[in-house]
């Protein structure tokens, strides 16, 4: 969203010559018009990314201690964009999940559980009452390697209930935002957010799909 010049204000900062060179780097004239702008974009991408503070990891299923190598990228990828409280959903399998991953002390985490034998969507609704802010779900069997400042920056722009980041739109194995809105779309009893939910916020236009393309051939480009 473009604020328009009467909403603007006018800050004078001092930064290190190193620092300033480095935001000029990010001048290309086209996505970026200058240092104002580049600076600009940086602080509202810091601001989009601070302002999600939670994640869930949904593992239940019978694939679940499978998922238990995906669990742990889970938690390195949300540890270096600095979401530390996470909630892991678990089913009848939780126990071993738990005696692996444990509380995430260790790694500075808050690790919290969630047992349910109620699909993903009725995971999610019974922690209704702990997700109040735009939070992150983790939904995966392999992991998907993308900049979640991209993704929040995204869905920010678009302003879905649902933003996906998945391989496959008809597996949709990924991760997704999502706004406490979603709960008034999420019935009560056994649900699955992929069959049923997703289906009903995509019929009203409140899901979008995040071009995960565009992170992988942006790393593509960084490493040629």
């Amino acid at each position: 969203m473009h604020s328009s010049y009467k909403d603007r204000v006018r800050v004078t900062i001092s930064l290190s010559r190193a620092t300033a060179e480095q935001i000029d780097e990010l001048v290309d004239g086209v996505r970026i018009r200058n240092r104002s702008h580049a600076i600009e974009s940086l602080v509202n991408e810091t601001l989009e990314l601070i302002q999600v503070k939670q994640a869930v990891i949904l593992a239940g299923g019978q694939q679940a201690v499978k998922r238990i190598p995906a669990i742990s990228r889970s938690l390195a990828l949300l540890k270096q964009y600095g979401i530390f409280d996470i909630i892991i959903a678990v089913g009848y399998l939780g126990e071993r999940i738990k005696k692996e991953i444990g509380t995430g002390e260790e790694q500075g985490l808050t690790i919290q559980y969630s047992e349910s034998e109620l699909g993903t969507g009725g995971a999610l609704l019974q922690l209704k009452n702990k997700l109040k802010q735009t939070f992150l779900v983790f939904n995966i069997d392999h992991p998907v390697d993308i900049d979640l400042k991209n993704l929040l920056k995204f869905h920010r722009e678009h302003q879905p209930i649902v933003t996906l980041a998945t391989r496959s739109l008809r597996e949709l194995s990924g991760i997704y935002v999502v706004e406490p809105k979603v709960f008034s779309f999420i019935p009560s009893g056994f649900c699955m957010l992929e069959e049923t939910v997703f289906h009903e916020l995509t019929s009203q236009g409140k899901l979008l799909s995040y071009p995960i393309l565009t992170d992988y051939k942006r790393e593509r480009t960084d490493k040629s």
